[in-house]
């Protein structure tokens, strides 16, 4: 089966209304900009699979494997990705808002400018994460390891860091009152 065939193929399962993939075999597909909002694709392997610009916002991706993929721009707000395998995956510009990323491998992994907003990173690996210039602002990193990650221009804003204290270096300030 073709990798096109098998793209088509998944379009019309989660068209068709069936939203569970779990435990699929889907490696190194093409699945520039799909559509998959609410899918199950707990233990779904897509080491090496072009997911960039798509949409996986409230999958359950528990377990699920996209090391090397490339999910540049994609959407993950809301996504459980609990103990998930994302080393070496590229999300630059990719949006985790309110993911639950915890126990999880992004070991090397590329998220420089993403947006991880709210996200859970609980005991997370990110030894060697690309974080430039990525939103951590109310992001939980409690015994994350981000040892050698690249922190430049990070954002946090009552973050808690690794060893529990809470980190404000961005937050917004409150603009001054006009009074007349």
């Amino acid at each position: 089966m073709t990798s096109a065939t098998l793209r088509e193929l998944i379009n019309r399962y989660y068209q068709s209304g069936v939203r569970d993939l779990h435990g699929l075999d889907l490696q190194g597909l093409d699945l520039t900009a799909a559509h998959l909002v609410d899918a199950d694709l707990r233990r779904t392997n897509l080491t090496r699979a072009n997911l960039s610009q798509a949409d996986l916002t409230h999958i359950d991706g528990y377990q699920i494997t996209l090391a090397h993929a490339n999910l540049r721009g994609t959407s993950l707000a809301n996504a459980v990705l609990r103990e998930a395998d994302l080393h070496r995956v590229r999300c630059h510009r990719a949006t985790f808002v309110n993911a639950d990323l915890r126990e999880s491998c992004l070991d090397h992994a590329d998220l420089s400018h993403a947006n991880l907003e709210g996200a859970n990173l609980t005991q997370a690996d990110l030894t060697y994460a690309n974080l430039y210039w990525a939103n951590l602002r109310y992001t939980n990193l409690t015994g994350a390891s981000l040892r050698r990650a690249n922190l430049t221009g990070a954002k946090f804003c009552q973050t808690v860091m690794p060893d529990g204290t809470i980190r404000n270096s961005e937050c917004p300030t409150a603009q001054p009152s006009l009074q007349s």
